[in-house]
């Protein structure tokens, strides 16, 4: 009979973020490779930040600045991860224009739920799309509820006094834009990778299919967390 597992070991943090990737299909083809694209090293704590200043590809793709960062760590039983991955300034075929684009997922676990429970709770308060527009017209972005979730609220969320509320968890994503002669644009792609364990986490802050004269293929602001306490359990 296998040993009843009652104490947790060590935890495992599991996250990472990427600030744009993608690729130019027309007029010519170029992969714009992963920027800043960053990870816990052998799930252990640590800290690690990446930027980048005045990335200019043509008049195709443009940024100001990006930056990604990724902070884990234990304080009194807790474990925390918590990822960013922004980008400022973004000028794409010199019609979309996007002020920040950032993407946050933070995630806590409290050993103390061991073993009942042995993954975390995750959240992307603080992602935000500002001021999108599209040839100087500003697109009225509709982002999900939880990407506003104030303190307060995110705070009874990690402790798990919101567990049944549906808006604080991935599935509801927003309808694309449409734009003729561009192309489509996608955003506040916050999912589970995969629906049915639940506790890995994938946000996608804006995505970009494009056609007409600017073929494109283009992710801005990525980011993917977990965790789990080990040994694992059936929690």
């Amino acid at each position: 009979m296998l040993p009843q597992i009652t104490k947790m070991q060590k935890y495992l943090y599991k996250a990472n973020a990427t600030a744009l990737r993608g690729s130019i299909r027309k007029p010519y083809f170029q992969e714009l490779g992963d920027h800043l694209a960053i990870s816990t090293y052998a799930g252990s704590s640590g800290h690690t930040v990446a930027t980048n200043q005045k990335f200019a590809l043509f008049d195709e793709i443009q940024y100001d600045s990006a930056r990604t960062e990724i902070i884990a760590g234990e304080q009194n039983g807790v474990f925390t991860t918590s990822l960013t991955a922004q980008v400022f300034g973004l000028r794409i075929a010199k019609l979309l224009r996007a002020d920040e684009v950032t993407c946050r997922l933070q995630s806590v676990f409290d050993s103390r739920s061991y073993p009942q429970s042995c993954l975390p709770r995750i959240s992307p308060a603080g992602s935000i799309i500002r001021n999108l527009q599209i040839d100087d017209e500003r697109l009225q972005v509709a982002l999900p509820p939880a990407f506003s979730a104030t303190g307060e609220v995110t705070d009874e969320f990690f402790r798990g006094e919101r567990d049944r509320d549906e808006t604080l968890q991935p599935g509801a994503i927003p309808e694309p834009f449409y734009i003729k002669n561009f192309g489509t644009i996608f955003y506040a792609e916050w999912t589970w990778v995969h629906p049915q364990e639940r506790h890995q986490q994938h946000l996608t802050m804006l995505r970009l299919a494009l056609g007409s004269d600017t073929g494109a293929a283009v992710c801005v602001g990525l980011g993917c967390s977990d965790g789990i306490g080990w040994p694992p359990t059936t929690g």
